[in-house]
């Protein structure tokens, strides 16, 4: 007959076998909101511009671009499966200071019933001005954008961009991410918007790596 001593070894093994198990199983959730941003990405390749969400790291790196010291509402472009938002509402942000964008139908549905509590809107942000309109908003802190400048056709993106530019005024900021060496918003664009470019970080947890820029107005 063994003593309880002997026996406490094999209990310890058995423990530790049963954690890293659990560890190594996907979480079903993640493993929904991948499906649903694959579907997008064959949906529209270019649209989307990525095959994979972006990363916990890569979402924090750009929210914290943001000084939500100063007033205004903040909103999100091409907020795909949420990993954005959750990173502004993790960083303290009220809900009622956010405004999230997603104009694929079928990621906005899933935003939606992620998000209950905040204003997601199935909007094409083209017309940026006119949603903030809309909503009583007048001011902007800063624009956290995921949107693929580099794939999505020219005349959409720089409509785009001119609309960041016209709504965060001379305090707020665009913060936006690529893949590549190169801001995705063009020097001459930049000169003609009256916007400056910093790359503030690099983010290499994140696959692919990810390049964090931060536009904001001319002073």
């Amino acid at each position: 007959m063994l003593s309880p001593l002997m026996n406490e070894p094999e209990k310890q093994t058995s423990h530790i076998h049963e954690t890293q198990v659990k560890h190594s199983v996907p979480n079903p959730k993640h493993r929904r909101k991948r499906h649903h941003f694959l579907a997008a990405w064959l949906r529209s390749p270019k649209g989307i511009g990525a095959l994979l969400p972006s990363s916990r790291s890569l979402a924090r790196a750009m929210v914290a671009q943001i000084d939500t010291s100063v007033p205004g509402m903040i909103i999100e472009l091409g907020a795909g499966t949420g990993v954005m938002t959750h990173a502004l509402l993790e960083a303290g942000i009220p809900p009622e200071r956010l405004i999230i964008l997603e104009r694929d139908q079928m990621l906005h549905d899933v935003l939606a019933a992620q998000f209950p509590g905040l204003t997601v809107l199935c909007e094409d942000a083209v017309n940026l001005d006119k949603i903030l309109a809309k909503h009583g908003s007048s001011e902007v802190c800063g624009i956290i954008s995921s949107l693929p400048f580099l794939t999505i056709p020219k005349d959409i993106g720089q409509a785009i961009q001119v609309q960041m530019a016209k709504i965060i005024g001379k305090a707020g900021v665009i913060v936006q991410f690529t893949y590549g060496m190169q801001s995705p918003i063009t020097k001459p664009q930049l000169q003609k918007l009256g916007l400056v470019s910093k790359r503030c970080k690099i983010v290499v947890a994140n696959v692919p790596p990810a390049h964090v820029w931060v536009y904001r107005q001319n002073a």
